[in-house]
């Protein structure tokens, strides 16, 4: 199926795929990871952003297994409901962003906006994560969402912070 069409190059794709892995090792490397030179395994170069970002949404006081303490008990199972309420706002608004661009790159006559570039093409994508997100953020759901998380989390560290 792909060798019919125009971009199959076997030594192309190899080379854009080593390409990308130095590039996302660099990216791996800049958050504060550290991936061999010449790593071709992507689970391998993914593993410090991966962790990177769970530390970077993990509350405070938590440890490395990210096991709520003893003290914290029904605060971090709130936490954790709320984090999950909001995780399907979150998602509910990239489903939406992809469905408006899709509907964008549909369009087709002096409506349609012109993608001649990349740069154009990340606007548009920004803009319809923006009008996805503006819309999901005047809603009743999505604000009760994220009170309920601010309220878990100041509740979570309370409980957490207690002797």
């Amino acid at each position: 199926m792909f060798k019919d069409m125009p971009f199959w190059d076997p030594d192309l794709l190899q080379r854009t795929l080593a390409e990308q892995a130095k590039d996302l090792a660099s990216l791996a490397a800049a958050f504060g990871g550290t991936v061999p030179a010449g790593q071709s395994n992507f689970d391998a170069l993914g593993k410090p952003l991966i962790e990177r970002y769970q530390r970077l949404f993990m509350p405070p006081g938590l440890g490395a297994t990210g096991g709520p303490p003893a003290q914290a008990g029904a605060a971090f199972l709130r936490y954790q409901q709320a984090m999950e309420r909001f995780a399907k706002q979150a998602n509910a608004i990239a489903v939406n962003a992809g469905e408006r661009l899709a509907a964008a790159l549909a369009q087709t006559g002096p409506a349609a906006p012109p993608i001649t570039t990349l740069r154009e093409l990340h606007s548009l994508w920004i803009e319809c994560g923006d009008a996805a997100y503006a819309a999901a953020a005047h809603g009743d759901e999505f604000a009760d969402a994220q009170a309920e998380l601010v309220a878990a989390c100041i509740e979570l560290r309370a409980g957490l912070a207690a002797p």
